[in-house]
C-alpha cells in the first residue's frame, strides 16, 4: 500500500511526507490531483489480498466481503490460540489430576519462587500443638507471654528434658514464683505484698538471714545473732538460768532472769518521719543492748530510722530522710531490749 505519490497529490496534507488529494483549483492555476495505475491497483489489490487470504472467492456482486474475511480470519485465530493453549494445558497439567501430574514438583515450586515458604512452612510451629525451636527466639514485639487462668510455667530444662527451674504465678495467687526444679530447695517467692519470701536462708554478701529469724555476719564475730547475744550478756559460768518473773501489756513482754537480766520484747504503732519516744515496761539497772527494727511499706526508701538516747528506761527514734516520700505512712517499730 502506498499515499498517492503523482506530481499533482497535495504534500503532506497529513502531516510529513503524507500525501492527499486536491480537487484543484482554477482560479489560483492549481491543477486537481491525477491518479495513475499505482494508486488504483493498491486500492484494489489491499482488500482483495485480505478477501482471498481468509479463503473467500472474490464475487463483484457482494460489497461485504472485505468484512467477512476480517470477521473469518478473527475468529480463525481465536480458534487457532484456544486449540493451542488447550494443547498446551493437555501436555502439562490436568485439571482432575490437581497437580499431580506435575513432572517435577519441587522444580516446579522452585519456579514459582515458593522453596522457602516451603521450607519456613514444614518447620513452623503448629500453633494447635506447640513443638520445639532448636534456636533463639527474638521478639521486636512489645511482650511474650502465656496466656489463660490455668497456671503456666516458664520452664529451663537440661538436654534430657528434666526440668531445672520453673518461674510461674497463679490468677488470684500469693506472688511470682521461681522453683529449682530438679534440684531442689523449695519455691522463692515474690509476694504481691511486696516482700520477698525464700524457702531457706537470703544472703546479702556473706551475711546471711535464716528462715527462724537469726542472723550470722561480722557484725556479730562471724558467728549467728543468737549466739552473739548470749556469749555477750549472759554469765560465763554453767548452769541453768531461770525465768523469775515476766510481764506483759499492750504491744509489749518482758521477763526478768534469775542472774538478774532482763529481756523486753516490744511493738508500738507510728508514721513515718514522726519522731517516737519509747519508755521500757521495765526499767534496768544498766544501760541495755538494744535491736530495732521497723515494719513499714518496702517501697518507700527516703527515710532511715534511728534509735538514740538509749537509756535504762528508754529510747527515742529519730529519723535521717533524704526525700519526703511516705511521710505519714502508718507504720511498726518493733524492738528487742536485753541488760541487766
Amino acid at each position: 500500500m502506498h499515499r498517492i505519490d503523482t506530481p499533482t497529490a497535495q504534500k503532506d496534507k497529513f502531516g510529513q511526507g503524507k500525501n492527499g488529494f486536491t480537487n484543484g483549483d482554477p482560479t489560483t492555476g492549481t491543477p486537481s490531483t491525477h491518479l495513475n495505475s499505482d494508486i488504483f491497483d493498491a486500492l484494489q489489490e489491499e482488500p482483495c489480498t485480505v478477501i482471498e487470504k481468509s479463503g473467500i472467492k472474490l464475487d463483484k456482486n457482494r460489497h461485504d466481503q472485505l468484512y467477512e474475511a476480517i470477521k473469518k480470519l478473527a475468529s480463525d485465530a481465536v480458534d487457532k490460540a484456544k486449540a493451542e493453549l488447550i494443547g498446551s494445558l493437555r501436555q502439562k497439567l490436568t485439571k482432575n489430576e490437581n497437580g499431580t501430574d506435575i513432572p517435577d514438583k519441587n522444580q516446579f515450586v522452585k519456579n514459582l519462587g515458593l522453596t522457602e515458604t516451603v521450607d519456613c512452612a514444614k518447620n513452623a510451629l503448629d500453633k494447635r500443638t506447640g513443638g520445639t525451636v532448636n534456636g533463639n527466639i527474638i521478639s521486636q514485639g512489645g511482650q511474650i507471654g502465656l496466656k489463660g487462668d490455668n497456671r503456666k510455667h516458664f520452664i529451663l530444662a537440661n538436654a534430657d528434658g528434666k526440668v531445672c527451674a520453673y518461674i510461674w504465678k497463679d490468677k488470684g495467687g500469693d506472688g511470682i514464683h521461681i522453683n529449682n526444679g530438679i534440684d531442689g530447695g523449695g519455691d522463692y517467692i515474690f509476694h504481691k505484698d511486696g516482700g520477698f519470701r525464700a524457702p531457706s536462708s537470703v544472703y546479702a554478701g556473706a551475711a546471711r538471714i535464716a528462715s527462724d529469724g537469726n542472723i550470722y555476719g561480722s557484725m556479730w564475730g562471724n558467728q549467728w545473732l543468737d549466739a552473739y547475744l548470749r556469749n555477750t550478756f549472759q554469765p560465763k559460768k554453767t548452769g541453768v538460768v531461770d525465768i523469775v518473773e515476766t510481764g506483759s501489756g499492750t504491744g509489749y513482754y518482758w521477763r526478768k532472769f534469775s542472774d538478774g537480766k532482763i529481756e523486753i520484747f516490744g511493738r508500738l504503732d507510728s508514721t513515718y518521719g514522726a519522731p517516737l519516744d519509747v519508755v521500757f515496761p521495765k526499767v534496768f539497772t544498766e544501760i541495755p543492748f538494744l535491736f530495732v527494727k521497723e515494719n513499714g511499706d518496702p517501697k518507700i526508701n527516703g527515710w532511715v530510722m534511728r534509735a538514740r538516747n538509749l537509756s535504762k528506761t528508754g529510747f527515742s527514734v529519730q529519723w535521717n530522710l533524704w526525700s519526703d516520700s511516705g511521710r505519714g505512712r502508718a507504720m511498726e517499730v518493733c524492738y528487742h531490749a536485753i541488760g541487766g
